[in-house]
């Protein structure tokens, strides 16, 4: 059922799905009320329900459908520039971001149903036998009126939501806390005391090749290790977050006693779970590269924006807090019938800290405020790692502060703006006073 899988994924973060529920809705619902207004009896006395004539009630169907469908071509040009700003302005990465708010794809669900449901009613209306009648009391004339006014409006309140969502410190924040999310969901469902670990069994092992190619979105461990038969092992060969092509080696799988029956590939096709696109929420450190890529683009001598690098560190600290802070996720899981699972090795904590660190320390090399925000959100991080008595975790955010230091002695900055780099190193007991040659 890979197909199946694959099928529901890309719907559900697509801008067809939505929209596509909203406008059967509509659909249903335009039917209901046209069918109301065939059959029912005292709707006159309805308050809110309009009087029409089989004119007006055109008039205002057709209105409604001409004017939504051009509201339609608006929001989707307000999407195709959302995705342009983002891709060119911020990164490529970024876009799905945009691409996956749902505030848009209500919008666009609700003025598509609108168009839907007028022109329903305007197509009963057409058909209407004498033009000449009187007016009448119509719930279907009266929800495509109501319909145009929320479209209106909601359209009004989209182009709010997409100005202050293109905002950097908005794509900034949003971005953060889905890492964080990430982080948590994971070592929820990975986390706890590690399992002990009896090493790699021995004996001949099959290889499970990969199938389609993508990204590893989420590896069900747990899952496997109940459903594997008795005294089998499996090492799954690939991580999280990482590309895989067709023929690329997905696990390793040691079977248990001859007696028992063969563990089939199948099971490990179905725990490791592959999307055509990288995933924050499953994927944190996805979520620090573009966070990453962010402040390296605004750190280019092209863009030449240190306010907007001096915003990614400091929401950096937010999920590198998390992942200094929790416990690493287990690496072996256990079944009920001595059935065991291998994960691959994960990034050490002091490979996440420096992957988010070091490329915009570089990069900042004569941007004294960028260097000056990377150590303090350094001497945060330590304190509470001490104070949360993990002090032995310290190590790489240390390490990269001495390197920013240096940097920063080496690179010939005038003397105020040294001083307060140092000023915040000597927080963490590292700042000193530079010599004449710039050596401290």
């Amino acid at each position: 059922m890979e197909w199946l899988r694959t099928t529901l994924d890309r719907l559900r973060t697509s801008l067809l799905l939505v929209p596509l529920i909203v406008v059967i809705t509509s659909i249903v619902l335009a039917r209901v009320t046209i069918y109301i207004d065939q059959n029912g009896s005292g709707l006159a006395d309805v308050p809110g329900v309009l009087s029409v004539s089989l004119v007006g009630g055109r008039a205002i169907a057709a209105a409604v459908a001409g004017a939504t469908i051009t509201v339609a071509a608006i929001v989707l040009s307000i999407t195709a520039l959302s995705s342009q700003i983002a891709a060119t302005q911020y990164s490529p990465r970024t876009v799905a971001g945009f691409v996956e708010d749902r505030v848009q794809k209500l919008v666009m669900g609700l003025v598509a149903g609108t168009f839907a449901f007028s022109l329903l009613v305007l197509a009963e209306l057409g058909g209407a036998a004498d033009p000449n009648v009187g007016t009448f009391s119509s719930l279907s004339v009266t929800m495509v009126l109501i319909l145009g006014v929320v479209s209106v409006i909601a359209i009004v309140g989209y182009l709010d939501h997409s100005l202050r969502r293109m905002r950097i410190d908005a794509v900034v924040r949003r971005i953060a806390e889905a890492t964080v999310e990430g982080i948590r969901r994971q070592h929820r469902r990975e986390g706890g005391p590690p399992a002990e670990d009896a090493g790699i069994p021995s004996g001949e092992p099959h290889r499970v090749i990969v199938e389609r190619t993508g990204w590893v979105r989420q590896i069900d461990a747990e899952r496997l290790a109940s459903r594997l038969p008795p005294d089998v092992s499996v090492r799954i060969e690939v991580r999280v977050g990482e590309a895989i092509s067709q023929g690329d080696l997905l696990a390793t799988v040691w079977d248990g006693a001859d007696d028992q029956p063969v563990a089939s590939p199948r099971l490990v096709h179905d725990a490791v779970k592959v999307g055509r696109d990288r995933s924050v929420m499953t994927d944190s450190g996805y979520g620090i590269r573009q966070l990453v890529d962010i402040g390296l683009r605004a750190l280019s001598p092209g863009v030449n924006d240190p306010t907007t690098a001096v915003d990614v560190i400091q929401h950096l600290k937010l999920p590198l807090r998390e992942i200094l802070l929790l416990d690493a996720p287990t690496r072996v899981f256990k079944g009920p019938r001595q059935q065991r699972v291998f994960l691959a090795e994960a990034p050490s904590r002091s490979a996440q800290v420096h992957g988010a660190l070091a490329e915009l320390r570089l990069a900042a090399e004569r941007q004294p405020a960028v260097l000056r925000t990377m150590l303090e959100i350094i001497s945060d991080l330590v304190g509470e790692l001490e104070a949360a008595d993990l002090g032995g975790r310290t190590s790489p955010l240390i390490e990269e502060a001495k390197l920013a230091v240096r940097m920063a002695q080496e690179s010939g900055l005038p003397d105020p703006d040294l001083e307060r780099i140092l000023a915040a190193g000597r927080r963490l007991e590292i700042g000193g006073r530079p010599d004449r040659d710039g050596r401290g």
